[in-house]
């Protein structure tokens, strides 16, 4: 009886070594085996871009990559899915240092059968289930669902060394809810939860796929990631801006929902330094809420009054 269907990435310079393995998966008593064969980093990197596995069979040594480079790269390029190293060595060492570095196993050629691989591909998957379950639960906020602070010291290193090795331009984005306080002081905190989490639904909407998306605490959010094409980051605060004011027009809730925006910009070139992109965003953003500040006293004399908050 079939139990599971998986799609395996089969990393190996060595036809008769990847053809026997093929084989094995084919002879899984319980499971199904989809394997795509590649033999060079540059090829597996690629395919990873396009195309969603399972699990990956690495080889450490291949004609543009050696030793534990390779999963290095393999990892930053595509640490949602679980890695079994397979080693030429005879000894530990190697495999032992490839699970430190974020395998979930190895496996000696020539010393496996399909049963032990896969037994192995089975426990890789949960095991890498549960550690990314773990790892959310301490990144993840409770109430929004995005990454909190700690995600986001965590993962956004992740992002600027994909700047890094891409011809594309990375953005860091912050937002702060206009008028938030006003929400909580005359329609109490409940509303003022109910507020954040639509935010946060709505950042989630219009950013949709690849950015990381964060509350760091209070009405502060954070959106970083890297631009498809040149632009794309001014289009969505402007989709943001419609869905917003159509969502206000409604008058469902008893508030308005707004947002100020600050966001910067880098490349390979850089600057790759956190502390310098926060100074930029957080600028653009004080900016920003300063013009709209602006905006709302022009169109709205009565907002000139001191100490009327806006």
């Amino acid at each position: 009886m079939i139990n599971k269907s998986y799609k395996v990435l089969l990393v190996e310079d060595v036809e008769l070594i990847a053809k026997i393995t093929t084989q094995m998966l084919k002879k899984s008593p319980t499971n199904k085996y989809t394997s795509v064969w590649k033999l060079r980093l540059d090829e597996s990197l690629e395919i990873l871009k396009t195309e969603e596995f399972d699990v990956i069979l690495l080889d450490l040594n291949l004609p543009d990559s050696a030793e534990l480079d390779t999963l290095t790269r393999v990892i930053e390029a595509c640490p949602e899915v679980p890695i079994i190293v397979l080693t030429a060595s005879n000894g530990d060492e190697i495999g032992l240092r490839a699970v430190q570095l974020g395998a979930q196993d190895f496996l000696q050629k020539g010393e496996f059968n399909h049963l032990a691989l896969d037994r192995a591909i089975v426990y890789a998957i949960e095991r890498h289930r549960l550690q990314r379950t773990i790892r959310q639960l301490a990144v993840i906020d409770e109430l929004t669902g995005l990454y909190n602070r700690r995600g986001f010291n965590t993962l956004n290193p992740d992002v600027i060394q994909r700047v890094k090795r891409s011809e594309l331009r990375g953005y860091l984005c912050y937002f702060d809810l206009d008028r938030f306080k006003q929400i909580n002081d005359e329609l109490g905190h409940a509303k003022g939860d109910e507020a954040l989490v639509e935010f946060a639904n709505t950042l989630r909407n219009v950013f949709r796929k690849d950015p990381l998306l964060v509350r760091f605490g209070g009405d502060e959010f954070v959106a970083m990631g890297i631009e498809q094409q040149p632009g794309q980051v001014v289009e969505i605060l402007r989709v943001m801006e419609i869905v917003l004011s159509v969502r206000n027009t409604k008058g469902a809730s008893g508030f308005n929902l707004e947002a100020s925006a600050g966001v910067t910009y880098f490349d390979k070139n850089g600057p790759h330094v956190l502390e310098e992109l926060t100074v930029a965003a957080d600028a653009a953003l004080y900016k920003n809420k300063e013009s709209r500040r602006q905006a709302r006293k022009d169109t709205n004399p009565a907002l000139q009054t001191e100490g009327v908050r806006t």
